[in-house]
């Protein structure tokens, strides 16, 4: 898969080309039913398919903020990649591009930019400078300029689907809804993969080792926050000196009420793992939500919790 950040030596991959426009955040099965839609009319025209994805992300450009994010640029276009598409278009969003109106948009990065002549949007899509350019615009000036427009529409969810996670419909809303409120399992339902996490190992106070339960702590302020609490989870370690498998563990999210603090922090315990892994780059996938974060009267009853903790993540995870 080809990643493209400058349009001016793009034209081999992407003229002709079907392209979607959209961030795809989660890349849930939704967005997958439409990939694969978009496939195969690439396939019959014997061309490419491609991604337009603006980063940052437009809300975080215009909040500053990024703390909704269920994956970011680099686990979003990895995903792609397993998805077939032929390349992704990394779009810096920026003063310039936000600005643009709705015309000039069109005629500089799609009509003579991409060069595409087939586009998946949804139909709810705003463009251009104050958000003033929608679909009927774009479908309006595609008519005019050769290239078709398909609306991309609301994937719903099976009946039973939606009664086990009250979601009637695929979407990152919900994805972000079912994380929040600790329940990883019904957002893999809506993703077809488990909620994972990117990030490097901090420097913690260590208080873990002091209950013999030493734990790595990630900065994930980057992400959706999951629901305060303990979690049965999956560590990949991206190290060279470090065996490359799945290990076992326990995560708390939270602030740590028993010792007073503040920031919400992600604390990982891996089983049977001692190495030192301080700016190591891990990952981490949610499996099972185990309970709520909750403050402790003493050392011995955070202790016998934990334990407790681990027994219960040790047999969610050993049916795996």
């Amino acid at each position: 898969m080809k990643i493209i950040r400058s349009l001016q030596t793009s034209k081999k991959f992407t003229k002709d080309s079907v392209l979607i426009i959209g961030n795809l955040d989660g890349v849930h099965k939704g967005h997958q039913t439409i990939i694969k839609s978009a496939k195969k009319i690439a396939v019959k025209n014997n061309t490419y398919l491609g991604v337009l994805i603006f980063h940052p992300h437009p809300r975080a450009y215009f909040t500053k903020k990024n703390n909704f994010l269920i994956t970011q640029l680099d686990q979003r276009i990895e995903i792609l990649k397993k998805q077939d598409v032929d390349y992704v278009i990394v779009m810096k969003f920026d003063k310039k591009i936000s600005s643009m109106t709705p015309k000039n948009f069109c005629d500089k990065i799609l009509k003579n930019g991409i060069q595409m002549n087939h586009i998946f949007v949804g139909s709810n899509f705003k463009f251009g400078k104050s958000r003033s350019g929608d679909y009927k615009y774009l479908n309006s000036y595609g008519k005019k300029n050769n290239f078709k427009l398909t609306p991309i529409k609301l994937i719903k969810t099976s009946a039973n689907l939606a009664k086990k996670t009250n979601c009637k419909i695929y979407s990152s809303t919900n994805v972000r809804k079912l994380i929040s409120a600790g329940k990883p399992k019904h957002a893999k339902n809506l993703l077809g993969r488990s909620f994972v996490v990117e990030s490097k190992v901090e420097k913690g106070d260590q208080r873990g080792r002091t209950i013999k339960v030493p734990t790595a702590n990630l900065n994930i302020d980057n992400y959706v926050k999951p629901k305060k609490g303990v979690y049965a989870v999956e560590v990949e370690i991206n190290r060279t000196n470090i065996k490359k498998k799945k290990y076992l563990g326990i995560a708390n999210f939270g602030i740590r009420p028993t010792f007073n603090k503040k920031k919400a922090v992600l604390e990982v315990h891996i089983f049977n793992f001692n190495l030192n892994i301080y700016n190591s780059k891990v990952k981490v996938t949610f499996v099972d939500f185990l309970r709520d974060e909750k403050k402790f009267s003493g050392i011995e009853m955070l202790k016998r919790q934990v334990k407790s903790d681990i027994l219960k993540a040790k047999k969610i995870l050993s049916k795996l």
